[in-house]
């Protein structure tokens, strides 16, 4: 089931009063709304059992999103003295297990960097001779991204990283629009191309091209017939595993071959037509937990943003306030023009379609329902607290999950743990909260 979203605050992008939008009516209509007021008394809805099945596909996947973090995730879990004294010992034991065309297909750029293919190796469980082939060199374009096959599932999995340098940043900040041709399969006579930004897509050209370039991915493929491929990934990995598919199956090499993406906290990355388009929403998985910030971040939404919080301050009776506006805004004048500002606010991308998250959407809520002994209440509670947003307390938690639109995430939404709910760590508790029988 799936209705529009509206900037109902914390709640996730569910306002009161709001209506299913895909025209329907009658029982359908009813059972939506039954969905709607069971999320905002967070009481899990009904899920299909294709959908049950694709969430826990998602949480099954999500490890290997997890683990292309590397040894900064290794150390999160476990303590920092476990990389030296676990990962040192496995950094030999992975080189052993692995043969001179494995090592060929490994990039490395620093010592550290060793470390994270042997935490890579721990945290997604698998043996070190299934890593078909490893980018572990980050560069402007170009990100960390693991490939491996799973033998639990039969598929070559893609785990790609989030952001986690300067470099991984300035490939976020590359947000001019670039086209990209669609896979034959997605072509119609109006549309054979679609628009991107242009850091994700040649982050996804240097992807396929390595891939291309691997003979033994060929190889396992060869023998693999039925293997499938998955491309999974978080925040900035997540955006990538959103955009790889079309490029893979672009390339008649992968045009026969199940092609299933599970992005986490990904980013608007494609306009509305081709990610609500129902063959995409069968490839993709998305899924977003709680007010998590990243999946609500585009040029768009920023510039909505920003020309609320402009028309708020211009109705602002303060006369300091107005003066900043008039001196930040419209220099030499004395005063805001109010009418200019609301149209700002009506910004609508006139030269460019607004971005959206890829595929079936889902949206992930947690509740704390009770607090354990000795946490932080009440200074979790102060807004002045300096932890505030950057972790969250300490008890116990009900998850539920529910099928959203790309037009519920089309608003920047200012909440007090916008930051943390983007962590790995807040999906994976998530994940671990959530329970469908």
């Amino acid at each position: 089931y799936l209705w529009e979203g509206g900037g109902g605050g914390g709640g996730g992008g569910i306002g009161d009063g709001e209506v299913p939008s895909d025209g329907k009516s009658g029982d359908d209509a009813v059972a939506r709304r039954r969905i709607l007021n069971d999320v905002k008394e967070m009481r899990q809805p009904v899920l299909s059992q294709s959908d049950k099945e694709r969430m826990k596909k998602a949480k099954y996947f999500f490890k290997f999103a997890t683990a292309a973090c590397g040894w900064p995730i290794y150390a999160a879990h476990k303590g920092f003295a476990s990389v030296c004294c676990n990962l040192g010992c496995k950094v030999s034991r992975c080189c052993q297990g692995m043969d001179a065309e494995q090592e060929e297909h490994i990039r490395y750029n620093s010592c550290c960097c060793r470390l994270s293919l042997p935490a890579f190796v721990d945290y997604a469980g698998i043996p070190p001779e299934d890593v078909i082939l490893a980018n572990i060199s980050t560069d402007i374009d170009q990100v960390v991204y693991y490939v491996c096959f799973d033998r639990k599932t039969k598929s070559v999995v893609v785990a790609v990283r989030g952001t986690l340098s300067a470099q991984d940043a300035i490939t976020d900040s590359r947000q001019k629009y670039t086209s990209f041709p669609l896979p034959p399969s997605l072509q119609s006579e109006e549309c054979k191309e679609s628009t991107c930004a242009e850091g994700f897509k040649r982050v996804c050209e240097r992807i396929v091209a390595d891939l291309l370039n691997c003979p033994r991915l060929h190889r396992i493929l060869d023998t693999e017939k039925d293997a499938s491929i998955i491309v999974t990934g978080h925040s900035l990995g997540g955006a990538i595993s959103s955009l790889l598919p079309f490029f893979l199956l672009n390339k008649p090499q992968f045009q026969n071959r199940k092609v299933l993406a599970y992005p986490m906290a990904p980013p608007p990355t494609v306009p509305r037509a081709l990610a609500n388009m129902p063959r995409v929403r069968k490839m993709v998985t998305s899924v977003v937990y709680q007010d998590d910030v990243v999946p609500r971040l585009s040029v768009h939404n920023l510039s909505k943003l920003r020309f609320q919080i402009i028309h708020e301050l211009s109705r602002a009776k303060g006369q300091s306030i107005r003066a900043l506006m008039n001196e930040g805004i419209k220099e030499g004048s004395d005063q805001v023009d109010v009418v200019e500002t609301k149209a700002l606010i009506d910004y609508d991308s006139r030269n460019e379609d607004p971005l959206h998250i890829v595929g079936t959407i889902f949206h992930m809520k947690t509740e704390l329902t009770a607090m354990c002994e000795g946490a932080c209440v009440g200074c979790y509670q102060l807004c002045c607290c300096p932890f505030r947003g950057m972790v969250a307390p300490r008890g116990t938690y009900r998850t539920i999950c529910y099928k959203a639109t790309s037009d519920t995430f089309q608003e920047v939404i200012i909440a007090a743990q916008m930051t943390h709910e983007h962590l790995p760590s807040s999906y994976e508790r998530a994940f671990q909260d959530l329970f469908f029988e």
